[in-house]
């Protein structure tokens, strides 16, 4: 079939070109698809010191907060494999200016456990009844040329 479409026989080469761009496309539509994925939203509202958290887990929700306070989100990873993975987090829309996070470019331990902290402020500049929001993406990239060989729990 590429023959057909190169309209001269494939080298080895090229098809050694080919097998490798197929493998490195499926690894990242594997990461896109195991990526943690959160809605992350905050609405400003009227007053002095007013925060309302809602407390779901499936959401970087940070509620209503008035001008000049600030909420606090936390995602806990966990790696229970033997070997180290990275961990990339990007935000995305209009909450982005809002949502500071404590890390999001790290390597996580094999069986360890940590925590990424987000926290919203929202300045005094901010318009009454304005909903910001945005997305967050946790990609999680094993490292398995890093393995030292450890146990691996199943």
């Amino acid at each position: 079939m590429l023959s057909k479409i190169a309209g001269r026989p494939v080298t080895p080469f090229e098809k050694v070109i080919i097998i490798l761009l197929i493998i490195i496309f499926l690894a990242l539509f594997y990461l896109a698809l195991d990526a943690n994925k959160y809605s992350a939203q905050v609405h400003v509202i009227e007053g002095v010191g007013k925060v309302g958290v809602n407390p779901t887990s499936e959401s970087l929700d940070f509620g209503d907060l008035s001008p000049g306070t600030t909420a606090v989100r936390r995602v806990s990873l966990e790696n229970s494999t033997g070997f180290p993975i990275y961990v990339a987090v990007f935000r995305l829309g209009n909450i982005n200016d809002l949502v500071k996070m404590d890390k999001n470019f790290f390597t996580l331990k094999g069986n360890d456990k940590t925590k990424i902290e987000f926290t919203s402020y929202m300045p005094a500049s901010a318009p009454i009844d304005k909903t910001y929001t945005g997305r967050v993406y946790i990609f999680k990239v094993p490292l398995l040329w890093m393995w030292s060989g450890s146990k691996i729990s199943v």
